[in-house]
């Protein structure tokens, strides 16, 4: 019988002829470092929004808040990501799953005015076509 070793740490197998790892730990270990890169991608992409979600959330526990911009990237949010936008008459919303914030400048200083989602939002559409963009 030819002896088989697992494909994560190469200690011999033992039991089901078939078996490819010793324990889950080295299955999962195995199927991480062999993960494609635009799977990578996508991960470190969506652990950054839903960083940025719980930051929104954190900072707008009543539905509306404001926070200096400076804050919430100091804590790590991304303003480079977001899940969807919604412009309105006063400005573009950058979403975040169900939270939203728009850019304002008090006293010369960022802030972002965080909103919860309302039911009404999801009647609004727009065409990216139709924003303009200033080079």
């Amino acid at each position: 019988m030819k002896m088989k070793f697992c494909l994560s740490c190469n200690k011999e197998l033992v039991g089901r002829s078939d078996k490819k790892f010793c324990d889950t730990e080295c299955r999962s270990t195995y199927h991480n470092t062999n993960r494609p890169l635009h799977e990578i991608s996508i991960q470190k992409i969506n652990s950054a929004l839903r960083k940025n979600r719980s930051l929104l959330a954190h900072f707008c526990p009543s539905g509306k808040g404001t926070v200096k911009k400076e804050v919430l990237v100091q804590l790590g949010y991304r303003v480079d990501l977001f899940t969807h936008i919604y412009p309105f008459k006063t400005g573009t919303y950058f979403f975040c799953y169900e939270y939203g914030y728009l850019p304002i400048k008090e006293k010369g200083i960022d802030k972002m005015l965080i909103i919860q989602k309302q039911d009404y939002m999801d009647k609004l559409t727009y065409s990216p076509w139709s924003i303009k963009i200033e080079k």
